[in-house]
Protein backbone atom coordinates (compact mmCIF):
# COMPACT_ATOMS: atom_id res chain seq x y z
CA UNK A 1 0.00 0.00 0.00
CA UNK A 2 2.76 2.40 0.47
CA UNK A 3 4.55 1.50 -2.85
CA UNK A 4 0.78 2.75 -4.24
CA UNK A 5 0.86 5.96 -2.21
CA UNK A 6 4.37 6.76 -3.31
CA UNK A 7 3.44 6.60 -6.93
CA UNK A 8 0.63 8.08 -6.47
CA UNK A 9 1.98 11.26 -5.01
CA UNK A 10 4.48 11.40 -7.50
CA UNK A 11 2.25 11.05 -10.71
CA UNK A 12 -0.34 13.68 -8.87
CA UNK A 13 2.86 16.25 -7.87
CA UNK A 14 3.58 15.24 -11.33
CA UNK A 15 0.86 16.62 -13.00
CA UNK A 16 0.37 19.75 -10.56
CA UNK A 17 4.01 20.86 -11.64
CA UNK A 18 2.77 20.29 -15.11
CA UNK A 19 -0.53 22.07 -15.17
CA UNK A 20 1.12 25.19 -13.28
CA UNK A 21 3.56 25.31 -16.09
CA UNK A 22 1.55 25.00 -18.95
CA UNK A 23 -1.18 27.58 -16.98
CA UNK A 24 1.33 29.87 -15.53
CA UNK A 25 0.57 32.96 -17.08
CA UNK A 26 -3.34 32.08 -16.19
CA UNK A 27 -2.37 31.92 -12.58
CA UNK A 28 -1.70 35.23 -12.21
CA UNK A 29 -5.43 36.53 -12.80
CA UNK A 30 -8.69 35.19 -12.58
CA UNK A 31 -9.03 32.64 -16.40
CA UNK A 32 -11.21 30.29 -17.80
CA UNK A 33 -10.38 28.00 -20.62
CA UNK A 34 -12.36 25.14 -22.05
CA UNK A 35 -11.69 22.35 -24.80
CA UNK A 36 -14.40 19.53 -26.02
CA UNK A 37 -13.72 16.97 -28.56
CA UNK A 38 -15.38 13.55 -29.85
CA UNK A 39 -13.14 10.84 -31.01
CA UNK A 40 -14.12 7.72 -32.63
CA UNK A 41 -12.41 4.50 -31.23
CA UNK A 42 -11.88 1.46 -33.04
CA UNK A 43 -10.37 -1.89 -31.36
CA UNK A 44 -10.96 -1.03 -28.09
CA UNK A 45 -10.96 -4.17 -25.60
CA UNK A 46 -12.96 -4.94 -22.74
CA UNK A 47 -12.80 -7.98 -20.37
CA UNK A 48 -16.07 -9.03 -19.04
CA UNK A 49 -14.99 -10.26 -15.51
CA UNK A 50 -18.40 -11.80 -14.94
CA UNK A 51 -17.90 -14.09 -17.97
CA UNK A 52 -14.17 -14.02 -18.14
CA UNK A 53 -14.75 -13.28 -21.60
CA UNK A 54 -12.86 -10.33 -23.85
CA UNK A 55 -14.39 -8.01 -26.23
CA UNK A 56 -13.68 -5.64 -29.06
CA UNK A 57 -15.29 -2.54 -29.15
CA UNK A 58 -15.83 0.47 -31.50
CA UNK A 59 -17.65 3.72 -31.28
CA UNK A 60 -17.86 7.45 -29.94
CA UNK A 61 -15.71 9.13 -26.95
CA UNK A 62 -16.64 12.70 -26.07
CA UNK A 63 -14.16 14.68 -23.70
CA UNK A 64 -14.13 18.10 -22.32
CA UNK A 65 -11.27 20.10 -20.15
CA UNK A 66 -11.63 23.10 -18.45
CA UNK A 67 -9.22 25.13 -16.36
CA UNK A 68 -10.32 28.16 -14.09
CA UNK A 69 -7.37 29.95 -12.54
CA UNK A 70 -8.19 32.42 -9.74
CA UNK A 71 -6.60 35.69 -8.90
CA UNK A 72 -4.63 34.12 -5.79
CA UNK A 73 -2.89 31.53 -7.88
CA UNK A 74 -4.86 28.45 -7.07
CA UNK A 75 -6.08 26.28 -10.14
CA UNK A 76 -9.02 24.22 -10.79
CA UNK A 77 -8.88 21.91 -13.48
CA UNK A 78 -11.34 19.33 -14.66
CA UNK A 79 -11.40 16.53 -17.56
CA UNK A 80 -14.79 14.56 -18.16
CA UNK A 81 -15.01 12.03 -20.84
CA UNK A 82 -17.96 9.65 -21.81
CA UNK A 83 -17.55 6.44 -24.11
CA UNK A 84 -20.65 4.95 -26.08
CA UNK A 85 -19.30 2.09 -28.02
CA UNK A 86 -20.82 -1.92 -29.15
CA UNK A 87 -18.70 -4.72 -28.83
CA UNK A 88 -18.73 -8.49 -30.11
CA UNK A 89 -17.95 -11.28 -27.30
CA UNK A 90 -14.55 -12.94 -28.42
CA UNK A 91 -15.75 -16.03 -27.77
CA UNK A 92 -19.67 -16.23 -27.53
CA UNK A 93 -20.00 -13.68 -30.36
CA UNK A 94 -22.67 -11.67 -28.34
CA UNK A 95 -23.73 -7.82 -28.45
CA UNK A 96 -22.97 -5.78 -25.92
CA UNK A 97 -22.66 -1.79 -25.05
CA UNK A 98 -20.57 0.05 -23.67
CA UNK A 99 -21.18 3.15 -21.79
CA UNK A 100 -18.88 4.62 -19.22
CA UNK A 101 -18.37 8.11 -17.71
CA UNK A 102 -15.66 9.70 -16.13
CA UNK A 103 -14.74 12.92 -14.11
CA UNK A 104 -11.37 13.95 -13.10
CA UNK A 105 -10.66 16.93 -11.14
CA UNK A 106 -7.65 19.12 -9.63
CA UNK A 107 -7.73 21.68 -7.20
CA UNK A 108 -4.59 23.81 -6.54
CA UNK A 109 -4.37 26.40 -3.67
CA UNK A 110 -2.02 28.16 -4.67
CA UNK A 111 1.92 28.66 -5.08
CA UNK A 112 2.35 25.65 -2.63
CA UNK A 113 1.80 21.84 -2.63
CA UNK A 114 -1.61 21.67 -1.79
CA UNK A 115 -3.79 20.29 -3.66
CA UNK A 116 -6.89 17.99 -3.87
CA UNK A 117 -7.89 15.96 -6.92
CA UNK A 118 -10.65 13.02 -7.51
CA UNK A 119 -11.23 10.63 -10.19
CA UNK A 120 -14.51 8.58 -10.63
CA UNK A 121 -15.53 6.32 -13.08
CA UNK A 122 -18.73 4.23 -13.75
CA UNK A 123 -18.76 1.45 -16.81
CA UNK A 124 -21.80 -0.68 -17.22
CA UNK A 125 -21.29 -3.04 -19.90
CA UNK A 126 -24.33 -4.65 -20.91
CA UNK A 127 -25.29 -7.53 -22.72
CA UNK A 128 -27.50 -8.29 -25.36
CA UNK A 129 -28.59 -11.70 -24.47
CA UNK A 130 -28.68 -14.04 -21.60
CA UNK A 131 -25.29 -13.24 -19.97
CA UNK A 132 -24.81 -11.22 -17.17
CA UNK A 133 -24.78 -6.81 -16.69
CA UNK A 134 -20.93 -5.82 -15.85
CA UNK A 135 -20.85 -2.57 -13.81
CA UNK A 136 -17.24 -1.00 -12.92
CA UNK A 137 -17.16 1.62 -10.52
CA UNK A 138 -13.68 3.64 -9.39
CA UNK A 139 -13.56 6.12 -6.79
CA UNK A 140 -10.32 7.91 -6.12
CA UNK A 141 -9.71 11.12 -3.68
CA UNK A 142 -6.23 12.31 -2.70
CA UNK A 143 -5.48 15.55 -0.24
CA UNK A 144 -2.35 16.85 0.43
CA UNK A 145 -2.41 19.85 2.70
CA UNK A 146 0.32 23.01 2.57
CA UNK A 147 3.46 20.91 3.78
CA UNK A 148 2.43 18.15 1.67
CA UNK A 149 1.09 15.90 4.08
CA UNK A 150 -1.36 13.30 3.05
CA UNK A 151 -4.44 14.35 4.86
CA UNK A 152 -6.79 11.73 2.61
CA UNK A 153 -6.12 9.25 0.32
CA UNK A 154 -8.47 6.54 -0.74
CA UNK A 155 -9.25 4.31 -3.85
CA UNK A 156 -12.41 2.31 -4.25
CA UNK A 157 -13.04 0.13 -6.74
CA UNK A 158 -15.69 -2.46 -7.09
CA UNK A 159 -17.22 -4.70 -9.83
CA UNK A 160 -21.29 -5.71 -9.83
CA UNK A 161 -22.49 -8.37 -12.06
CA UNK A 162 -26.42 -8.48 -12.58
Amino acid sequence: MEKFRKATFLILSLSCILVILIFGKALAQATKERYAWTQEITDFRVFNQCNGEWLVSEGKAHYATQWVGDSSGGGHWMFRGSHNLRGIGQDSGKMYQVISTFTQHLNANGPDIQFEWTFMNTSPLISYGGDQNMIFFIRNHVAVNAKGEWTVSFSEVSIECR
